[in-house]
């Protein structure tokens, strides 16, 4: 990177990011120390004096992270950040998110036509006859489950890319998308190991969730209580929301094991811990990616139901709303992942590196 870049680069931070650059000098190149050291002189910050005042009693050997002073003032100021970045950048989170998008959507769409094939199966069977076929709803589950989880995987890479990317961003350094990709190395085995657990906590979530809305509802019959399809809705969307918004505690556990070097289960304790009191914030983000997300998807479709049912429209049609509604979630879906990563790197203090691990050295 030019000395020139990396010198407008720093005349755009504020001088809290500087400090934060400051601490960490030993990963910076010559180029980048030089041009961090000029801008400090030309605002007049003494950093051995700022930083002294900032930085508290190291926690043990190979702490590198500056506490950083303050925070956001609010939710809505936090939200601003995360989409300026995004905006800053969109081409690149958009290359990043794309594959898992397209990805995703394959493998949900198999998964849930093979569940359908087997569930028409089962139609023709006689109702007394019914639960004597319980492998086939196995099948159905496995079916439905399994493209969920090839579509958590790849949206997980997705994400650990995005970390790497915003990491960058933040340092001053110009991503890209090899780079954020390759940026894996040592640390596959632990990122592959904590997409497993993350997804299995979601599974079980989920079924524990299915479990709640049946004693609901159960409750609700027996108390001669009639709801419709709206209490149904509300309750099935209520219960499923509270979940992902509790689950997204440890959804700082990725930037956690992926920028920090923290083994598995202490990333999932530390983002337990960087996320408390942080609940408007959570749900601002997930608000603004699944729920954007799902309006992305479904503009399209909602748009075509004002054509004529008369109207004749080329072979093609579907296949421009398919298209139509996986760009659209590709624009909306990677604020979240920015937003879990621009909180990580603005809410974590000191955090302590493994022996051993290696220094990330900006180019």
């Amino acid at each position: 990177m030019q000395i020139q870049d990396l010198t407008k680069s720093y005349e755009a931070k504020t001088d809290e990011e500087l400090l934060q650059l400051a601490s960490t000098s030993e990963q910076l190149t010559r180029e980048a120390n030089s041009a961090l050291k000029s801008e400090l002189a030309r605002r007049r910050i003494d950093a051995t004096e700022c930083l002294e005042g900032h930085i508290e009693e190291s926690k043990g050997p190979g702490t590198r992270r500056l506490r950083p002073a303050s925070h956001a003032s609010g939710v809505g100021e936090f939200v601003e950040e995360v989409l300026r970045v995004y905006r800053d950048h969109l081409w690149l989170f958009i290359k990043l998110v794309a594959p898992a998008v397209v990805i995703g959507y394959v493998a949900i769409r198999i998964g849930l036509n093979e569940g359908r094939e087997i569930a028409h199966q089962l139609l023709r069977v006689p109702i007394s006859e019914i639960l004597k076929h319980r492998a086939e709803f196995a099948e159905i589950w496995l079916a439905n489950w399994a493209g969920y989880f090839v579509s958590w995987m790849a949206f997980s890479f997705s994400f650990g890319a995005i970390c790497f990317a915003v990491d960058e961003i933040e340092t001053g350094v110009t991503p890209s998308v090899t780079g954020s990709f390759g940026a894996f190395g040592h640390r596959l085995g632990p990122f592959l190991r904590l997409s497993l657990l993350l997804f299995f906590v979601v599974l079980a979530a989920a079924t524990a969730g299915g479990w709640l809305l049946g004693g609901v509802f159960w409750i609700l019959r027996h108390t001669h209580v009639h709801g419709g399809r709206f209490t149904i809705f509300v309750l099935t969307y209520g219960l499923s929301c509270l979940g992902l918004l509790v689950i997204s505690r440890f959804g700082l556990a990725v930037p956690a094991l992926l920028l920090d070097d923290y083994p598995v289960v202490p990333a999932m304790f530390r983002s337990d811990e960087l996320t408390e009191g942080r609940w408007l914030t959570l749900a601002a983000l997930l608000a603004k990616s699944l729920l954007g997300g799902y309006v992305a998807a479904m503009l399209p479709f909602w748009m075509a139901s004002f054509i004529p049912a008369d109207a004749r429209l080329p072979s093609f049609f579907p296949w421009t709303l398919t298209i139509a509604s996986i760009a659209g979630v590709t624009l909306a879906e990677p604020t979240m992942f920015v937003g879990f990563a621009w909180l990580y790197l603005k809410s974590s203090a000191f955090v302590p590196v493994p022996s051993g691990a290696p220094n990330r050295q900006l180019a």
